[in-house]
């Protein structure tokens, strides 16, 4: 076995970041994922900030060479099918029969228009499993409301506890509600599956984006419940732990430390050097640190501003102290923790070329899932999943492409 899906297949409609993530991480578990776009609508991760969708001076084709969608479809197929046209409609629900998870992140009346709705899926293949991801549901007031990570943060309470003391309301910056989302996705997918291996039975799942987010803001929304206080924004503090920030370092980089415990505090005022910041009766306890944080910040920042991040990274950890450089994006898979794992992987791409990418983010006791293969070319495996499944000829696939219900290029002016 490769991952303890295999023998899953999962025909998802996914694009951009959220669903594809999701979807990307059953194909690491070992699912056979078949992702469908169309020619006309192809993922819009394949074009938009990435670059136009048409061809490189040197004839490449652009929309399969976008970083974004590379690095979120891996281990996948995907093929192009014109859901829309009568003869598209008619082979996909021929597919479905062939499927387990049917997967979608469309607003909640796109499947209901095509009529896929989940008992027509059901008549279809019964038992199937249908998992729709939307910004807010598909029931409720905002039910038709578009909604992307950046505006998901602010809906699901993140934004309010975000930025700095006495600042305003901050994102992430990251887009992180996709991820966060994907991840309860994949996690409620696999867990219908483990259902129908028990009982026998499908179920639809209908998963928002802001419930899936607001769930990472239930310490906060616990303490005003219980205890009637709006936690405020702290900036990289803690709520209890001090010296708890990030540290501008002498080689233009930062530095974040994080002190857990006396022993803790103890090495780090020995690496310091400064046996007065240890007598200080100011910082004698993690609440006396706490109650006299903008001091102690001020004595830590003197000191990081005299090093260099790496060479206090290092220092730090072998003195127990927990710390680590800021690092920039292009750096993360180098970082130690992720080598040793062999978590950051190179990948060839067809017409990408190759690239080292982030990779399988487990480590298993029974099976080793990998990177099997590159995220897909639009359309890429149209025949062979046509072929393999519905046994099509190629004559009558070349006739898919000749009407533009399939095909690998697209319609460009």
């Amino acid at each position: 076995m490769t991952g303890p899906l295999e023998g899953v297949r999962v025909i998802t409609f996914t694009q951009a970041w959220a669903g594809t993530s999701a979807t990307e991480l059953l194909a690491f578990l070992g699912a056979d994922v078949i992702q469908i776009e169309s020619l006309t609508h192809p993922d819009t991760w394949r074009g938009g900030f990435n670059g136009p969708m048409t061809r490189d001076p040197e004839g490449k084709r652009r929309w399969n060479m976008a970083p974004s969608y590379n690095s979120v479809n891996l281990n996948k197929r995907a093929i192009t099918l014109d859901i829309v046209s009568p003869e598209g409609l008619a082979l996909f629900e021929r597919l479905v029969p062939m499927a387990d998870v049917i997967a979608d992140n469309f607003t909640p009346d796109v499947m209901r228009k095509w009529g896929l709705t989940y008992e027509r899926l059901q008549e279809l293949r019964p038992g199937i499993i249908v998992a729709s991801l939307s910004a807010y549901g598909a029931s409720g007031p905002l039910r038709n409301v578009r909604g992307i990570g950046g505006t998901m943060e602010p809906m699901s309470g993140l934004t309010s506890l975000l930025g700095y003391e006495g600042g305003r309301p901050m994102n992430s910056g990251s887009m992180i509600p996709d991820a966060i989302a994907g991840a309860w996705f994949a996690a409620a997918i696999v867990t219908a599956i483990r259902h129908r291996e028990r009982t026998g039975e499908g179920q639809y799942i209908d998963l928002g984006m802001m419930e899936s987010n607001a769930m990472m803001t239930g310490d906060a929304v616990l303490e005003y419940t219980a205890n009637g206080r709006v936690r405020p924004r702290m900036g990289n503090h803690h709520p209890r732990l001090a010296p708890h920030n990030i540290y501008a370092t002498a080689d233009g980089s930062w530095l974040a430390i994080g002190v857990e415990d006396e022993r803790q505090w103890a090495a780090l005022c020995e690496a310091i050097g400064d046996g007065a910041l240890a007598a200080d009766a100011r910082f004698a306890s993690m609440a006396d640190r706490k109650a006299n944080e903008a001091e102690l910040d001020e004595c830590v920042a003197q000191w990081a501003a005299g090093r260099d991040a790496a060479a206090a990274e290092a220092d730090l950890i072998a003195r127990g102290v927990p710390a680590a450089r800021v690092r920039q994006r292009g750096e993360l898979l180098d970082h130690p923790a992720l080598v040793s794992r062999g978590f950051g992987v190179e990948v060839d791409y067809p017409e990408a070329g190759r690239h080292r990418v982030a990779g399988v983010p487990w480590v298993m006791s029974r099976t080793q899932p990998e990177v099997s293969r590159p995220s897909p070319m639009l359309g890429q495996h149209s025949r062979e999943v046509f072929a393999e499944l519905l046994g099509m000829t190629d004559s009558e696939y070349e006739t898919l492409v000749e009407t533009g219900i399939s095909g690998e290029e697209l319609p460009l002016p």
